[in-house]
């Protein structure tokens, strides 16, 4: 009963949507949810500590090498701050991970059903594609799976450096 609830709420707000080609739709979906995520990572994180932390954990990373050969106690100490930095690091994003987490399992499944079979289908055979599992992904189509990957990793890559997401 709720699944139901659920399933033809999404359906509703995605249905001017659902009578473009398939390719497309998933596509806008794609964008829509990368820019929530986005929006969840911008406002759930204090970009300018992370940024000072990630800057902090690179100019560590250069005096760690530095350090290997001169002094390798030493680099030991910088590496060991480092991780101290980067558990902080962690830290600071597992909130918006959680939260986008929820997010995407709530939409994935409404995904799967509406976009079912083919959503891309390729000009060519992907060679070798048989060696590895989950054939049916790649063969001469794109399932809804490797479609969403493929729009929403530079979806994401535009969208953080238009927001200033680090």
């Amino acid at each position: 009963m709720a699944f139901d609830f659920y399933y033809s709420a999404l359906s509703t707000l995605f249905s001017p949507l659902m009578g473009l080609h398939p390719a497309i739709a998933e596509m806008i979906i794609a964008a829509i949810i990368v820019f929530i995520i986005t929006l969840f990572y911008k406002f759930l994180v204090d970009q300018k500590k992370l940024k000072e932390i990630r800057d902090q954990v690179k100019e560590m990373q250069k005096k760690s090498k530095e350090m290997q050969k001169e002094n390798p106690e030493k680099a030991k100490e910088i590496t060991s701050e480092m991780l101290g930095l980067t558990n902080k690091q962690m830290k600071m994003t597992m909130k918006p991970i959680l939260v986008t987490l929820l997010f995407v399992f709530l939409i994935f499944p409404w995904l799967r059903t509406v976009f079912m079979g083919p959503v891309v289908m390729l000009p060519f055979r992907i060679p070798w594609m048989h060696i590895f599992p989950f054939e049916f992904l790649w063969r001469d189509w794109f399932g809804w799976f490797m479609w969403y990957v493929l729009c929403s990793l530079p979806l994401s890559i535009l969208f953080r450096k238009f927001m200033g997401v680090v």
